[in-house]
């Protein structure tokens, strides 16, 4: 009798990753797969009369060593399929590994979309597997036809794309220290690579943005609080109260006492860095939000 059930797949996971990482992606397919844990990097001594439906291998730089390790695997268990993970990727790795059997190929981390896309292919897989058609009832496995998101978004949202993680970071912690390399490796960049990108999408330097959004904040609280300015500069992710004071005379043509002085909300209108609120006004649009001006009130998004 066919078990019309739909069926769980059972991931067989080897980490080849090279460096320690908070990541835990054999987890972000646990609450649909049942996940065993390779406690080494070979077969040796795994019982696979279990038959997992999918052998994982896991990357973060691969070398020759652990590539090798998928050929080795597919050599001693051919009838089971392979999807290679890596967070390094490139062109010619993605051939080499579909040319070594591999049966898919995933660029860590994982979007939301292409895991529910290789989900679906893998329900498919262990449906087939488990409850093969005979006869003339064969049928091949059908794959998704969906065309790659970098072929359908517009030249100027692939140049984006890469960045969201890093504008989405600084909105949530432009007070905390940020430095250029921590950014770069949100988005799997060199630091040279990172910087030229994201003046070429934003029109300003990624330091001078981060510095504009903190004189916004430092300016909101000059106006709507009580605050003293040494810990305005302190709540606006400066370490110098003092540098904070020159920056922002240099920002405004005031220092924060004067400016705070000298200024009420009503009417206000200072000068502000016009690339950098232009790349914030790109960036909120995509998330369809209003953009404030300096006095506090929502600017219509044409």
């Amino acid at each position: 009798m066919t078990n019309t059930s739909s069926p769980i797949p059972h991931l067989l996971w080897f980490d080849l990753t090279q460096e320690d990482s908070s990541d835990d992606v054999p987890g972000q397919f646990a609450d649909c797969c049942r996940i065993s844990r390779a406690p080494g990097v070979t077969l040796t001594g795994l019982d696979l009369r279990l038959r997992p439906d999918m052998i994982c291998l896991q990357y973060d730089s691969p070398d020759a060593l652990g590539l090798n390790r998928l050929l080795a695997i597919k050599r001693q268990v051919p009838s089971i399929p392979v999807t290679m993970l890596t967070v390094q990727h490139s062109e010619e790795l993605a051939i080499w590994a579909f040319r070594s059997g591999a049966w898919d190929y995933l660029v860590l981390p994982l979007a939301n979309a292409e895991r529910q896309r290789y989900l679906r292919a893998l329900r498919q897989l262990c449906e087939l597997r488990r409850n093969p058609p005979s006869g003339r009832q064969k049928r091949p496995l059908e794959r998704s036809q969906e065309l790659p998101e970098s072929v359908r978004l517009t030249a100027r949202a692939q140049k984006q794309q890469p960045l969201e993680r890093v504008m989405q970071h600084i909105q949530q912690h432009f007070q905390e220290p940020l430095d250029q390399k921590s950014m770069a490796d949100l988005c799997n960049m060199t630091p040279i690579r990172f910087s030229r990108a994201f003046k070429d999408v934003y029109g300003v330097g990624f330091l001078e943005f981060v510095q504009s959004k903190r004189m916004e904040h430092a300016h909101d609280l000059l106006l709507n609080s009580q605050m003293p300015v040494s810990s305005i500069a302190y709540a606006s992710g400066f370490k110098d109260p003092s540098y904070f004071t020159r920056a922002f005379r240099q920002h405004y043509g005031l220092s924060p006492s004067e400016f705070r002085s000298r200024n009420s909300i009503a009417g206000l209108k200072l000068p502000v860095l016009p690339k950098a609120r232009e790349a914030e006004r790109g960036w909120s649009e995509r998330l369809a939000l209003p953009i404030l001006d300096m006095t506090g009130l929502a600017l219509p998004i044409e």
